[in-house]
């Protein structure tokens, strides 16, 4: 983008900010109430189970089983604003700035965003692309990082299983809906699968969140589909406390989310892109010698 351009967007952004934008849409050019210019976003989380067919409420519409969160606002950028930016995308569209309560917005991650339409260009955003309206909601879904269980879990041993699981509290669907003109769209992100980079060049890929293990139950009666079993001990592993005896593999734990989306005022509905969640635990790994006596 050259420096008009981002100089262009810039003061824009600043208009914004000091309520220019807003006196705009207020003088009937693009006001909130005709439908034309802005895009409203809400997002809440559902606490339906894997599997289950319910969700909670989107949009910030209430209902059981899920807490609205707050609104993004896509308004429709000004034409002296527009015309130098020129398309954002190869399908006809409109520029519309965005604010989102609690977050920071740049035009390079996310503030200006190109919503195409269709067939063709026009200010009524019920001819809009229902898909675009459904990658908005799926970028306004806020999703877990995995929470990481394992046993042993003090330390993990040499040919001896180690089981892994995610916590089962956040392994469930998260919605959200886009709303622009007389078109709504939900997408809803699914936890499909885990992929665990064990540290020692190795991965394992679980299709559910793992099981538990629970203390106190004994061996014989628990199993799990999620476990990895170690070659070789972690000496020589970087380690919190510079000491190679105390070195760790680093074990990374990436969420795969399915996230599909469906729509009202529009025909469509399918499959969006996959969405990931990450994070990161050590785990040390002994070489258990047996000693074996006469007797």
């Amino acid at each position: 983008m050259s420096r008009r351009l981002i100089f262009m967007v810039a003061l824009a952004l600043v208009l914004l900010s000091q309520g220019a934008l807003a006196a705009w849409a207020a003088d009937g050019s693009g006001s909130a109430s005709d439908g034309g210019s802005t895009v409203s976003v809400g997002a809440s989380s559902s606490t339906s189970v894997p599997g289950g067919g319910a969700t909670g409420s989107v949009g910030g519409t209430g209902g059981a089983g899920g807490s609205s969160g707050p609104a993004c606002t896509y308004m429709l950028l000004p034409s002296q604003y527009a015309v130098p930016l020129g398309p954002g995308g190869p399908t006809p569209g409109a520029w519309y700035l965005v604010t989102c309560p609690g977050k920071t917005l740049t035009i390079y991650n996310g503030a200006l965003v190109w919503i195409a339409s269709t067939p063709v260009p026009t200010p009524n955003l019920s001819l809009i692309d229902p898909r675009s309206v459904a990658l908005m909601a799926a970028r306004s879904i806020t999703l877990p990082s995995p929470v990481i269980g394992t046993n042993p879990s003090s330390f993990s041993v040499v040919n001896l299983p180690t089981w892994l699981w995610i916590d089962p509290s956040i392994w469930h669907r998260f919605s959200a809906t886009a709303t622009a003109g007389s078109v709504s769209a939900t997408a809803v992100a699914a936890p499909q699968s885990v992929t665990w980079s064990m540290g020692d060049g190795q991965v394992a890929v679980c299709d559910g969140n793992g099981t538990s293990y629970r203390i106190g139950v004994p061996a014989n009666d628990q199993s799990t589909g999620c476990s990895y079993t170690y070659r070789r001990s972690s000496i020589g592993q970087p380690s919190a406390d510079g000491y190679p005896n105390d070195g760790a593999f680093p074990v990374t734990a990436t969420i795969t989310w399915a996230v599909s989306w469906t729509s009202t005022g529009a025909l469509g509905g399918g499959v969006l892109p996959t969405l990931q969640t990450t994070s990161s635990i050590s785990i040390r790994v002994e070489q258990v010698e047996s000693v074996g006596t006469a007797g």
